[in-house]
C-alpha cells in the first residue's frame, strides 16, 4: 500500500508543467570533516551546463564546526580526536567550451583553527537537548586539536592552525540528455574531476597526491515552482603518505538528492540529503567506520535587476555523528557573463 500511493504521488509530479529554471541548484556543501579535506570531492551540482562561450563563476564560503573523541575499545588500536574548525574559501570558474559541454577549474583555500563557532554550537545544541556526546566536553571551547593515533604511532599530530591554498581540481561536465516541456526528459550530465596535489601535505592542506573521479547528476523541473535534483559519484584516490601504514579502499562513493521550491521567481528553498561512504579499514570508532550522511537547509535569491547574479546561505547538520562536521554554514554569489 505505501509503495502504492508513492507510485501515485510520483506519476502526479510527473504530469505537471515542466519549467526550466537556469539559476536553479542545489547546496555545493562538501565533507568537511578533516579526515576527508585532502580527498577529491565532487560537490552536488546541477545537470545542466554554462552556455557555449560564456563564463559561470561561484565564489563559495563554508565554514564547519567539528568535534571527534574517539578510540577503539579495548585495545586502543585507534585514537583520534579532533577540535577544530575548517573554512573553506571556493573560486569555482566554468566555461562553455561547446553545446552542453562545460570546463572548469576550482581553486581552494583551507583554514583549519580554533574558529569562532564553538559557543554558539553549543548554546544552539543545549537549546535543542542534543550536544554531542562525550566530545564537546572533552575538547573544550574555542580549542585546536587534530591528532590520529594507530597502533601507538603518531600519523597525525597537529596543534597550531594551519592556511593556504588546498588541491585544485579540473573538471568537465557534458549534458547528454536535455529537459524537455511536459513529464519526460530531465536534464542528465556525466561529469568527471581531477585533483592536482597542489595543497602543503605537511600542514594537512592536501594528501600530495592525484585523485580523480566520475559522476551522473540529473534535475527536473515541475511545474513553475519546484525542481529536483539526484546525483552519484565515485572518486579513485590516492593514499597519502601519512596514512601509509593504514589500509586504505581506492574508491569513496557519494550522492545526494534534493528538492527546491520556489515562492517567488527569485526567491527559493532548498532542502537536500548528501552523504559519502568511508575509505578507512574496520576500526571500532564512529568517526572511521560509518558513512557520512548530512540533510541541508538553504534558500536562493536571484537579483531582480541582475538576473545572472544569485546567492545563497545554507545549514547543514551531520545525521551520523563524528563521520562528518557537527555542523556547516555555506554561503556564496554565483555570476554568469
Amino acid at each position: 500500500m505505501k509503495r502504492y500511493s508513492l507510485a501515485v504521488l510520483f506519476g502526479f509530479a510527473l504530469v505537471l508543467m515542466s519549467y526550466e529554471c537556469a539559476f536553479c541548484k542545489p547546496i555545493p556543501i562538501r565533507n568537511q570533516m578533516p579526515l576527508y579535506l585532502f580527498y577529491l570531492q565532487m560537490e552536488p551540482d546541477k545537470a545542466g551546463v554554462t552556455e557555449k562561450d560564456k563564463f559561470d563563476i561561484d565564489a563559495d564560503y563554508t565554514v564547519s564546526n567539528v568535534t571527534v573523541s574517539c578510540f577503539t575499545p579495548d585495545t586502543s588500536m585507534y585514537n583520534i580526536n579532533i577540535d577544530a574548525e575548517v573554512s573553506r574559501v571556493t573560486l569555482d570558474l566554468r566555461y562553455g567550451v561547446f553545446e552542453n559541454f562545460e570546463a572548469g577549474l576550482e581553486a581552494p583555500y583551507l583554514i583549519l583553527s580554533r574558529g569562532y563557532l564553538d559557543s554558539f554550537v553549543e548554546d544552539f545544541e543545549d537549546a535543542i537537548g542534543a550536544r554531542t556526546p562525550r566530545s564537546r566536553i572533552r575538547q573544550g571551547t574555542n580549542n585546536y586539536n587534530y591528532s590520529f593515533i594507530y597502533n601507538g604511532q603518531d600519523l597525525i599530530n597537529k596543534k597550531s592552525a594551519s592556511d593556504g591554498l588546498g588541491d585544485m581540481a579540473l573538471k568537465a561536465k557534458y549534458r547528454i540528455i536535455e529537459e524537455e516541456e511536459g513529464f519526460f526528459a530531465p536534464n542528465v550530465s556525466i561529469r568527471s574531476a581531477l585533483k592536482l596535489p597542489t595543497g602543503r601535505k605537511r600542514d594537512l592542506l592536501g594528501s600530495g597526491e592525484f585523485d580523480w573521479g566520475l559522476g551522473v547528476i540529473a534535475d527536473k523541473s515541475f511545474s513553475k515552482r519546484m525542481s529536483f535534483y539526484c546525483g552519484l559519484n565515485v572518486v579513485f584516490i590516492q593514499k597519502p603518505d601519512f596514512f601509509s601504514a593504514l589500509n586504505i579502499k581506492k574508491e569513496i562513493a557519494s550522492g545526494f538528492i534534493g528538492i527546491e521550491y520556489f515562492f517567488t521567481e527569485r526567491f527559493s528553498l532548498v532542502a537536500q540529503v548528501s552523504g559519502n561512504t568511508t575509505p578507512y579499514p574496520d576500526s571500532g570508532t564512529n568517526a572511521l567506520d560509518e558513512s557520512a550522511g548530512d540533510v541541508s537547509f538553504g534558500i536562493n535569491y536571484i537579483w531582480k535587476e541582475k538576473r545572472n547574479v544569485s546567492w545563497r546561505f545554507a545549514f547543514t547538520e551531520n545525521i551520523n555523528s563524528a563521520s562528518s562536521p557537527d555542523v556547516s554554514f555555506n554561503t556564496g554569489w554565483d555570476v554568469g557573463f
